[in-house]
C-alpha cells in the first residue's frame, strides 16, 4: 500500500465526523446500485472495515436505513443479505444523475411558484422537505420558488404525495420594468438560499481533495482496498455538499461561483480510481447469488463517460 494514500484516506475520515448512514449510502448508491443493489452483510462488514469502522457500526447503519426504507434485509441460513428497497430506486437514481452529472443547465427565464396555503397542516413540512430536495426555496410564507423546476419531478411528486388536488403551480417571469437598474436578483437569491455556506463547502471540498490528483497521476499503481476508500471518500464527501446545492442556474450564481471546479475535481479523481476500485468490490463482495454481477451501462456514463 501507497503510505501517502494511507495518509490522505485517514485526513479525508479527520475531515469530519462520519456519519454511518450516510457512508453506507454511498457504497449502496456508488458501488452497488449498477451491480444488482445487493450485498451480504458479512461482505458489506468487510469494505467499512476498510475505513476504520467495525461491526457494530455498519449494523447500527444498516438498522436505521432498512428501517426508513432505503434498505431491506434478508436471511438466507445463518446469513443476512440488504438490498436497495424498490421504493428507494428513484431516489438513488435521482441522487445520481445530481452526483455524476456533468455541466450547468440552461434556463429559460421562468420561475416555478409552488403555493402551500392550501395543504394539510400535517402534510405541509413533508411536502416542503420533498421541495426543498428539489432546490425550492421558501421565498414567502406558504410560497417555495425555483428558477425552472423540473416538471416532471413535480408532477411526480405531487403524485406520490397525493397533493395533486392541494397544490396550486404558478410560473413567473421578471419584467423589465425600465427603472434604470438591474432586478435584484442575486439579492434575491442569497437571501433565500444558503449559498455562502455551500460555496464554503465547495472550497473545503477543493481544498481536501487537489492534493490526491497529483497522487494518483503519478503513482505507478493502486492498491484495489485503496481505491475503493479513496472513491467512495471522494463521492462521499462531494454528495454532502452537492446534495445541498441547489443547482440554480448560472447567471444567478455569484461570480466565482467554485461548484463547476469541485466536478470537474471530482470527474478526474473518479476517473483515476474507478477501475482499481472495482477489482476490491467485486473481490470482497457476495450476494446471495455469488459474486457481485457486472456493473451495467449507466455506470459507464456517469461523469459524461467513464475514460475506458
Amino acid at each position: 500500500m501507497d503510505s501517502r494514500l494511507s495518509h490522505f484516506i485517514q485526513q479525508a475520515l479527520d475531515y469530519e465526523t462520519v456519519s454511518g448512514t450516510s457512508l453506507i449510502m454511498t457504497i449502496f448508491g456508488d458501488s452497488l446500485a449498477h451491480r444488482g443493489g445487493g450485498i451480504s452483510l458479512a461482505s458489506l462488514i468487510e469494505l467499512v472495515a476498510g475505513f476504520g469502522f467495525g461491526e457494530r457500526f455498519v449494523r447500527t447503519s444498516v438498522f436505521r436505513l432498512a428501517k426508513n426504507d432505503w434498505l431491506s434485509s434478508e436471511r438466507i441460513g445463518r446469513l443476512s443479505f440488504y438490498r436497495v428497497t424498490d421504493s428507494s430506486v428513484h431516489r438513488f437514481r435521482q441522487a445520481e444523475a445530481r452526483i455524476y452529472g456533468i455541466g450547468q443547465r440552461d434556463w429559460d427565464g421562468l420561475w416555478d411558484l409552488v403555493l402551500l396555503s392550501s395543504v394539510e397542516l400535517e402534510a405541509k413540512a413533508q411536502l416542503r422537505k420533498e421541495l426543498e430536495w428539489l432546490g425550492c426555496a421558501g421565498i414567502a410564507p406558504n410560497l417555495m420558488a425555483y428558477p425552472g423546476l423540473d416538471q416532471g419531478k413535480l408532477r411526480q411528486l405531487l403524485l406520490d404525495l397525493d397533493m395533486a388536488e392541494q397544490v396550486v403551480v404558478f410560473q413567473a417571469r421578471t419584467p423589465d420594468l425600465s427603472l434604470g437598474v438591474a432586478p435584484p436578483l442575486p439579492r434575491m437569491v442569497s437571501v433565500n438560499w444558503p449559498l455562502e455556506d455551500i460555496s464554503q463547502r465547495y472550497h473545503e471540498f477543493l481544498a481536501l481533495y487537489r492534493p490526491l490528483l497529483p497522487l494518483l497521476e503519478d503513482g505507478a499503481g493502486l492498491d484495489p482496498a485503496q481505491a475503493f476508500q479513496l472513491r467512495t471518500l471522494l463521492i462521499y464527501h462531494y454528495r454532502r455538499v452537492l446534495l445541498k446545492d441547489p443547482n440554480l442556474p448560472i447567471g444567478l450564481l455569484p461570480a466565482g461561483w467554485p461548484g463547476a471546479a469541485a466536478q470537474t475535481l471530482c470527474a478526474n479523481i473518479y476517473n483515476l480510481l474507478y477501475r482499481a476500485a472495482d477489482e476490491h468490490l467485486w473481490a470482497t463482495g457476495r450476494t446471495a447469488e455469488g459474486p457481485l454481477p457486472p456493473a451495467g451501462p449507466a455506470f459507464y456514463r456517469r461523469f459524461g463517460g467513464l475514460r475506458q
